[in-house]
């Protein structure tokens, strides 16, 4: 029997990228009642999925997005044999493996946490990347979410200094695809324990009310 395969990345306070807290209220030893443990984090830390107002003003949220988008079948895009450093990930590279079937949820393994650990410096600044090309190939495919284990816009490398490059065009996920509605989930790991080309998936956000984007909870099963 297949086992779900948890693709999230732990939502942490040491991570070298976000500065989250997690600390406990109430405590045992004082002979309080209950633990309960506060967490204060980024909706677009770690992984989790974008809603189209992360990138415009008075979109929707991430409650309006059907859980028929983010919970069911997905494509996984295997290009782990590929994958080096900073490799460009663009239009002719995903042209070439394209399945010859109808992809609506798409799923891109690169394997990318096997070699470097997501809280490294180089798991961030030598990245493969998606390259404008693929970015609108991807958006002329009829999409309607893309998951990556990678941080997939290049001037991603740049926030571990704080750098964050304008105009929104250099993102080009964000551009071509969350600004046609495609809805991203970003940052997952594991995903070298996928050994089929097709998985059931939960992808699912926490539920918050007018936030353009929500940690996100991945679990997928190989079919």
């Amino acid at each position: 029997m297949n086992k779900w395969i948890d693709l999230s990345m732990p939502i942490s306070t040491d991570h070298i990228r976000w500065k989250s807290l997690i600390h406990k209220m109430g405590n045992f030893d004082d002979g309080d009642l209950f633990e309960a443990t506060k967490i204060e984090v980024s909706c677009h830390a770690f992984t989790h999925m974008d809603a189209l107002s992360h990138i415009k003003k008075g979109a929707y949220n991430i409650l309006d997005i059907s859980p028929d988008i983010y919970i069911g079948e997905f494509f996984v895009l295997d290009l782990s044999l590929l994958i080096k450093d900073n490799f460009k990930i663009s239009k002719d590279v995903l042209a070439n493996v394209w399945p010859n079937i109808k992809v609506k949820k798409l799923l891109f393994k690169t394997n990318w946490d096997t070699h470097y650990s997501y809280n490294s410096k180089e798991f961030w600044d030598k990245s493969p990347y998606i390259t404008e090309d693929a970015a609108i190939f991807l958006a002329n495919q009829e999409i309607e979410i893309i998951a990556f284990d990678f941080p997939q816009d290049y001037p991603i490398r740049g926030w571990l200094k704080g750098e964050i490059e304008k105009p929104l065009i250099k993102h080009v996920t964000h551009y071509y695809l969350l600004s046609k509605g495609i809805t991203l989930v970003e940052y997952l790991c594991n995903t070298s324990k996928i050994k089929s080309t097709l998985v059931d998936a939960l992808m699912i956000p926490i539920a918050i009310e007018n936030a353009d984007g929500s940690p996100c909870r991945v679990l997928v099963k190989n079919k």
